[in-house]
């Protein structure tokens, strides 16, 4: 009985099968998802906070902004001569470096594929350029702060898995600020730091008041007044590799001295039949005024 099961259960002879002859692999074709999936993407949150010169767009090679000092009145008395104030001014000079990166691609490849590798690109292109610039910010911000707190008011070297973000942690921050008469208006955070802070119970979730845009551009949240921006992009900490520096700033904290917006250049080399993109623009980052902004170290794994 066995034996007539597995006979009746046999193939017919020359039954047409995707694993038999006859190539049928030749006739049963692959499909491709015509959209390519795009890779995970860090908020760019940090270039808008920033002040914007473009001065040195079409002529000059480097942009200088001066800060005046402030000045103090005293009480006079009616014998006694005024001894005028000195007057000082700091100044920031901006120069500024290209920043760019470059795709190439045979012609004979360019007009195979099922979609367009060039637009791809410089849409991606783009996108690197942008990281780059909030991710050089940072980078400024972190070695220029003129403020810092550390998690638990622990060194530097000794931070621990328990000192975290707290509200503690901010109000040392905000104070940082205050005695120099600036203000905490945005706080950018490493998203290993924003655990704690989102379950605080005033957090208020930037879904409540913002729309799609607002989440989508890094914004969590807002805490004690501030508005709470996260980026993979904040960077670790130089001495403590599993802390983070997140940043407590006021407005007009650090600034960008724009030289050449973003330009894109395509060039055919014909004899290598090869057609080559570049995505190339220039500019400075400086911070402004350094005690504006507050470096604040915290763990984060």
């Amino acid at each position: 009985m066995s034996e007539q099961k597995t006979v009746a259960r046999a193939l017919e002879t020359n039954s047409y099968a995707t694993s038999g002859s006859g190539a049928a692999g030749g006739i049963n074709p692959t499909y491709w998802a015509k959209k390519i999936e795009e890779f995970a993407k860090a908020n760019l949150v940090v270039a808008p906070l920033g002040v914007v010169y473009r001065d040195l767009i079409g002529n000059g090679e480097s942009f200088k902004v001066n800060f005046n000092a402030e000045i103090s009145a005293a009480a006079l008395t009616e014998t006694t001569v005024i001894t005028p104030s000195a007057i000082s001014y700091t100044t920031r000079t901006f120069t500024p470096t290209e920043y760019g990166l470059a795709v190439a691609i045979t012609r004979k490849q360019r007009i195979r594929p099922m979609h367009d590798i060039m637009e791809e690109k410089a849409r991606d292109m783009g996108y690197a350029l942008a990281k780059l610039k909030d991710s050089t910010i940072l980078t400024e911000l972190q070695n220029s702060a003129g403020n810092s707190v550390v998690a638990n008011g622990v060194e530097v070297s000794s931070v621990a898995s328990t000192d975290v973000m707290t509200t503690s942690t901010l109000a040392d921050a905000l104070k940082e600020l205050r005695v120099d008469d600036y203000n905490g208006k945005y706080l950018v955070i490493h998203p290993k730091q924003e655990n704690n802070l989102i379950k605080l119970s005033s957090f208020v979730d930037a879904s409540v008041y913002g729309g799609r845009e607002v989440v989508m551009n890094g914004e969590i949240g807002r805490y004690l007044g501030m508005r709470v921006f996260v980026t993979t992009l904040v960077p670790r900490n130089g001495t403590t590799s599993t802390a983070y520096d997140a940043f407590m700033m006021d407005d007009r904290a650090f600034g960008i001295a724009e030289k050449m917006p973003i330009t894109f250049n395509q060039d055919y080399k014909v004899l290598e039949r090869e057609y080559i993109m570049a995505a190339v623009e220039e500019y400075d980052v400086k911070i402004l005024q350094e005690n504006a902004t507050c470096k604040i170290t915290a763990y984060g794994g």
